[in-house]
């Protein structure tokens, strides 16, 4: 589920399985977005889906002042904006995928680094400044951006190596983190998904092919570190 702020264009991305989350996603962006810039969400404008026009998202939008605006039905063209870049993000991902030979089964890592690039780089009409840098007021670093799909090493905490063995595991760089300056990566030899600040990316070789998992599951290592903000 993609959400769009009209005016800086800036993006935020919730993974969802049934569209019963919807609810629950608008209450946490609306208490993100509100803490973000002490002002409030003053209209949304969806498409006519039951998952927006249910009972319980009308009468939260009443109590919180929220004006509601929807798009007709068959009628995608209303709505704009977020058509434009749902798009947009969509085919970005598939040729990030489809550049480095990846499994479609990563297609939320890829869908998660295009939403956090553009929110970084894309310039609105007339404008010559990015999402993110009008959304939060000062500029934007993107010093730190790697490629999708890069080999990457990180170091191994692990106190039972012996001597003799390697003290990095190879990765591919997927996404970044939004909870935390770190890196998203496949790891080859737990076969998983981690989190990693110490990454040294080398962009020139290419990566080998991620060995077949017994099913088509991803898991993903929770992060152990405290919470830190994703930019200075």
């Amino acid at each position: 589920m993609l959400f769009v702020d009209d005016y800086t264009r800036m993006m935020w991305i919730y993974f969802i399985n049934y569209k019963s989350e919807t609810f629950e996603c608008f209450k946490s962006l609306k208490a993100l977005v509100e803490n973000e810039k002490d002002s409030k969400i003053k209209c949304l404008k969806t498409e006519r889906g039951g998952e927006f026009t249910s009972n319980e998202f009308s009468e939260f939008c009443n109590i919180h002042g929220i004006k509601r605006e929807f798009s007709d039905a068959r009628t995608p063209q209303q709505n704009g904006v977020v058509e434009r870049i749902n798009r947009t993000v969509q085919e970005m991902a598939r040729t990030m995928l489809l550049a480095v030979d990846l499994q479609p089964k990563f297609w939320r890592e890829a869908v998660g680094t295009t939403v956090y690039t553009l929110n970084r780089t894309q310039l609105r009409s007339n404008c010559e400044t990015n999402p993110n840098e009008l959304w939060k007021g000062r500029p934007t670093s993107v010093k730190y951006f790697m490629i999708f799909g890069s080999k990457c090493f990180i170091k191994i905490n692990d106190g039972s190596l012996g001597k003799f063995d390697s003290w990095v595991d190879e990765v591919i760089f997927l996404r970044y983190t939004t909870r935390r300056k770190a890196y998203k990566c496949y790891n080859y030899r737990l076969k998983k998904i981690v989190e990693s600040i110490d990454v040294n990316v080398d962009e020139d070789l290419p990566k080998k092919e991620i060995e077949e998992h017994e099913d088509d599951s991803l898991i993903e290592e929770e992060p152990k570190e405290e919470e830190i903000d994703e930019e200075e």
